[in-house]
């Protein structure tokens, strides 16, 4: 992550232009070169326009040594300060980045619509339509570490437990974010998107209304839809944008639904595993779900 220093000091540099204008201006030194005779020609003593030179070029002198001293004195501890916040943040960054893409790309694969942002009128019904159904489904997850492939595998998804689960694990970042920023200074603009996932309508749902019980009729459950999931999911994608802008190590994921040959694989893999490793009761139960 990295401050931008031209918007940073974009009117000191303006301002370090005029100066050395004048200075060179007032100067008695011959131009280096001569096409610019014409514009650095120093003014006639005694006259009006050689005082108000005379004066911007101390203006400038001065100018340029507090510009120095600001540099030296706040603006470049600033930065290394920051940095050394920015590099203390990063194993907080790491996972909030991870589940917030979890969390995302699952919508985009369970809506079937993978560029949230645009979504057509029918698209946006699709997803304010959404509800978690009572069948968990077999996923090929595939993982990209920094844009290189990180390599994917199938897994007995439990779709709102895992997308609850993702969002405490958001929240515990945020957490861990807010006790380094108490101590150390850090770019106003990253504070606002923390405080913006921190506070988003998106993540308020997922940690308060999905984890509520199954409403059943009749003995049967009822589909639960949630209010401006569109607008909650369309802001949650572009606060995963904002932060992918700052230079971390990221993954991402991409889901897909697992093949009936790659259930298979998968589960011959996890009965292999079972009998190296008879101890490993959770994968036993996962397997057990999975055939039944």
């Amino acid at each position: 992550m990295r401050r931008n220093y031209f918007k940073d000091l974009k009117w000191h540099i303006l301002l370090l232009v005029v100066s050395l204008f004048f200075i060179c201006k007032f100067s008695s030194a011959p131009p280096i070169f001569d096409g610019l005779n014409m514009i650095f020609q120093r003014p006639e003593e005694n006259t009006l326009i050689y005082e108000i030179i005379r004066i911007a070029d101390n203006l400038s002198l001065a100018y340029i040594a507090s510009l120095i001293f600001y540099l030296i004195v706040d603006y470049i501890p600033l930065i290394r300060e920051e940095n050394n916040t920015l590099h203390l943040l990063e194993k907080y960054l790491y996972p909030l980045y991870m589940y917030m893409d979890k969390v995302n790309s699952y919508f985009k694969y369970a809506t079937g619509i993978s560029n949230i942002q645009t979504a057509t009128n029918e698209e946006i019904k699709t997803i304010d339509g959404f509800y978690f159904d009572s069948n968990n489904d077999f996923l090929m997850i595939k993982s990209v570490r920094n844009g290189k492939d990180d390599g994917e595998h199938v897994e007995h998804f439990e779709a709102k437990k895992s997308i609850v689960s993702y969002g405490k694990k958001i929240e515990e970042c945020i957490h861990g974010i807010d006790d380094i920023l108490r101590g150390n200074k850090i770019p106003t603009e990253f504070v606002t998107i923390i405080n913006q996932i921190r506070s988003s309508n998106f993540l308020e749902i997922i940690l308060k209304v999905m984890p509520g019980p199954e409403l059943y009729v009749d003995g049967q459950p009822v589909a639960q839809r949630y209010v401006n999931f569109y607008k909650g999911l369309t802001e949650f994608v572009g606060l995963e944008q904002h932060l992918n802008k700052y230079h971390f190590m990221k993954l991402e994921t991409t889901y897909r639904k697992a093949t009936a040959e790659e259930i298979q694989e998968w589960k011959e893999f996890l009965i292999k595993i079972r009998q190296e490793h008879p101890e490993i009761d959770q994968i036993y139960a996962q397997l057990k779900s999975g055939i039944e």
